[in-house]
């Protein structure tokens, strides 16, 4: 949440409310703050996250509010993004080889935006571009605007496209060297473990262009104007994991995903350390539970190397021993928080 303005569960504000707890008049107020002080070299500051819960008259007779808030300043959530340096393991990670090409496609925004601002103004930019041409492509099709109205918005997605196109190969290309290392130390089977991003975009050179990109979305465009939405760019991209060549979301075993997923997340925290000269924060989500006892040792043997990991386990077995004698432990038991 404090690296991401967001939680990582909670589609919406309003999930994170305990509705027990959500004001039954306007008098009542519910309020909670989430915060750190973050130490990067000499850099440090303070980042905070406020929550308001009033009443209101809708369905769940409650609505909330966010504050944020970096060494005192009101802030928005693109200035808190990479503050904080966070990767997160969780065993719902499988959707990255499984789910569907919005997922990866999250999945690396969420990594590039933490280091790259230039890169989360372009995405919002194409975002908000995107849904302006959807609107006139509707609007075409049901004869109340022109086509030649399209130009200056594929001129915007091209601008904003090609960046983050080039941003994501770039990422995706970096990652999937990092990644061999430590498949070959999880995998006992040695396979093969590549990345690479495919775009809708056809190109004749290596990188995008925005000729290229304006091409390709005036060829689709009667396509595009009679589903009155855009089908080539940046937000319909995918990512593909290949494992001895063959599409992971197809062919591989849950075994397969899971061990590539582990070499993808630690390839990003090694990634983020390039970038940002820091060690990211490791978060392990009730992931070693899925694990066998030799995979367990091996991946607690890598993050204990990091100056900070936080590891969640629903059953303290599941964590090796030698690793619950130096941690800092505790219990979190009906939402109390004891040392264990």
């Amino acid at each position: 949440m404090l690296a991401m303005a967001r939680s990582a569960r909670a589609s919406i504000e309003r999930e994170l409310i305990n509705h027990n707890s959500a004001p039954t008049s306007e008098q009542d107020l519910t309020y909670a703050k989430v915060s750190a002080n973050t130490h990067n070299g000499e850099l440090s500051n303070k980042i905070e996250i406020h929550y308001r819960c009033l009443f209101s008259e809708n369905k769940d007779g409650f609505a909330t509010q966010k504050y944020i808030r970096i060494n005192g300043s009101p802030k928005r959530s693109s200035d808190l993004i990479g503050t904080l340096n966070a990767v997160l393991f969780t065993v719902d990670d499988l959707d990255i080889v499984f789910g569907n090409p919005s997922v990866r496609r999250r999945y690396l925004d969420i990594l590039i935006s933490q280091i790259d601002k230039h890169y989360l103004d372009a995405l919002k930019s194409y975002q908000e571009s995107n849904r302006h041409r959807n609107h006139l492509l509707r609007s075409i099709r049901e004869g109340v605007s022109s086509q030649d109205e399209l130009q200056f918005w594929d001129d915007q997605l091209a601008l904003h496209g090609c960046e983050i196109i080039k941003t994501r190969m770039e990422v995706v290309n970096r990652l999937s060297e990092l990644l061999k290392p430590f498949h070959m130390q999880f995998d006992t089977d040695k396979e093969s473990l590549q990345l690479l991003y495919r775009p809708t975009i056809p190109m004749s050179e290596e990188n995008p262009t925005t000729s290229s990109i304006v091409l390709a979305l005036e060829k689709s465009r009667a396509k595009d104007i009679a589903q009155g939405s855009t089908s080539v760019g940046p937000h319909r991209d995918d990512m593909s994991v290949l494992i001895n060549q063959n599409d992971a979301s197809r062919y591989a075993s849950r075994g397969q995903a899971r061990t590539a997923v582990l070499a993808l997340k630690l390839a990003e925290s090694t990634y983020l350390k390039e970038r940002r000269g820091s060690e990211p924060l490791l978060l392990l989500d009730d992931l070693l539970s899925e694990l066998d006892t030799t995979r367990r040792r091996q991946i607690m043997e890598h993050v204990t190397q990091y100056q900070q990991c936080i590891v969640t386990a629903a059953e303290l077995d599941s964590v090796p021993n030698l690793f619950v004698s130096a941690a800092n432990n505790l219990l979190v038991d009906n939402g109390k928080i004891t040392p264990a």
